[in-house]
């Protein structure tokens, strides 16, 4: 299984779970009773942009490693920030930040031949 793979396995499963938890979990009925409107809004902003960064990340990675992995990065831990409480989401939002750097540096990095004698 390579980077690539798993980058955007768990990137797509990331991106739609903060997508799909942002919408229900913003606009639930009796789940924001007793919290300010801010909190609803932040949670809404930050889980839904986060999902929306982080499949947008994956969509032009390949061709733009640099800004791929800065979408990729920040939407991952935009969506972690308002449910830290589970430590999962935390474990998972580190690997696919960590999983988007490694990969597009794999891209940016120029190919090596079986003839570069360089130390």
């Amino acid at each position: 299984m390579n980077v690539r793979t798993v980058l955007f396995g768990l990137g797509t499963v990331t991106g739609i779970a903060y997508l799909v938890i942002g919408v229900l979990g913003a606009w639930w009925p009796g789940h924001w009773d007793d919290a300010a409107a801010s909190d609803q809004i932040m949670w809404g902003v930050l889980l839904v942009g986060g999902g929306a960064a982080v499949l947008a990340g994956l969509r032009i990675i390949d061709s733009s490693p640099r800004w791929g992995a800065i979408l990729i990065g920040v939407g991952a831990v935009a969506g972690a920030l308002v449910i830290f409480w589970t430590v999962i989401v935390i474990v998972v939002a580190l690997t696919v930040a960590v999983l988007a750097v490694v990969y597009a540096r794999r891209l940016a990095a120029p190919p090596s031949t079986a003839s570069d004698t360089r130390a």
